[in-house]
């Protein structure tokens, strides 16, 4: 009996030492590569490939797309702001020195009803889509933005529910053919760390949650298809972006040094099957702490983040 909690012992511990060797190296290797979602046209060497990213004109969804341009993607972005869009297709076209395209589809992701995102992708049906970045969310509710369930309204709610959950399932939906067709494609979907249950975001929390869900989902129907379509559930923690300014975590990174972290990471995230992926290594560090400690210690930390970003969301709703 020894002997074989001894070779039981030096199992699980050979196993743990593997898994951490593996998840370090995921941070610690050279960036991966794009190229499998990436063709050019034969007759002029122009790039073929394009990526669609949601919520494009500011934050993540900006940021990525400035990244997936240097990567040489043609890029359409998506937002129902038609001159913030405007202003970030210009900065993308300065950038790459006219070297790739951009196309600009303008939606409001909170009350476009699927008809119109059906009807909205129709202008995009001739471009080699290889790569979509389901970025679209936040709060769309009036200060305060952390607040109890119960003090929602119903049109809150709604908000809510359609900017972080319902509009990415409908562009998935439409978008999925597509991809398909023009596979090996890569879908990445920005869930957040918040899918663990965060007070005072609680429709927040459970449409990510929702995120990683249905991406494991689309990911295993993909496989079951034989379609080279890679999903991928991306997991944020704290981002600075002109929507997100208040309450950081120190070392929290810009909205382009996460893009690029991402890009550089999903990639292999996708080749090793993984259908989550936490791009920056001090999220995975905080996430994965959550993740193990005991469930009285992590809700205590978490109420004590919940007050600390209420004093500081309120203090600056007081001083704007």
């Amino acid at each position: 009996m020894a002997a074989v909690l001894r070779y039981i012992g030096a199992a699980s511990l050979t196993y743990a030492a593997f898994k951490l060797l593996d998840y370090a190296s995921f941070y610690l290797l050279p960036p991966a590569s794009l190229a499998r979602y990436h063709r050019k046209q034969q007759e002029d060497n122009a790039a073929a490939a394009w990526a669609l990213i949601t919520g494009a004109s500011a934050g993540i969804g900006f940021g990525t797309a400035q990244e997936l341009a240097v990567r040489g993607f043609n890029v359409v972005l998506l937002g129902h702001l038609p001159a913030e869009l405007d202003d970030a297709a210009a900065s993308i076209k300065a950038e790459s020195r006219g070297a790739v395209q951009v196309r600009i589809v303008v939606l409001d992701a909170i009350t476009a009803t699927p008809r119109e995102i059906e009807a909205a992708f129709e202008s995009v049906k001739d471009l080699s889509i290889t790569v979509l970045v389901n970025n679209v969310g936040g709060f769309p509710i009036a200060q305060p933005t952390i607040r109890n369930l119960y003090e929602y309204t119903a049109e809150d709610l709604d908000r809510s529910l359609n900017l972080n959950a319902r509009f990415m399932a409908h562009v998935s939906r439409s978008l999925l053919p597509q991809l398909a067709a023009n596979g090996p494609s890569l879908m990445l979907n920005i869930s957040s760390a918040a899918r663990m249950g965060i007070p005072g975001v609680a429709p927040y929390s459970g449409c990510k949650g929702f995120i990683i869900s249905l991406t494991a989902a689309m990911a295993r129907e993909m496989a079951a298809a034989g379609k080279q379509v890679d999903c991928v559930a991306i997991l944020p923690g704290d981002v600075r972006s002109q929507s997100n300014t208040v309450g950081l975590t120190p070392g929290s990174p810009d909205a382009r040094q996460y893009g690029k972290a991402m890009l550089d990471r999903a990639p292999r995230a996708a080749q090793r099957g993984w259908l989550t992926c936490v791009p920056w290594w001090s999220h995975a560090v905080a996430i994965g702490a959550l993740d193990v400690l005991p469930g009285w210690l992590v809700l205590r930390l978490l109420l004590t983040e919940f007050d600390k970003k209420k004093a500081a969301v309120a203090k600056a709703a007081k001083q704007s």
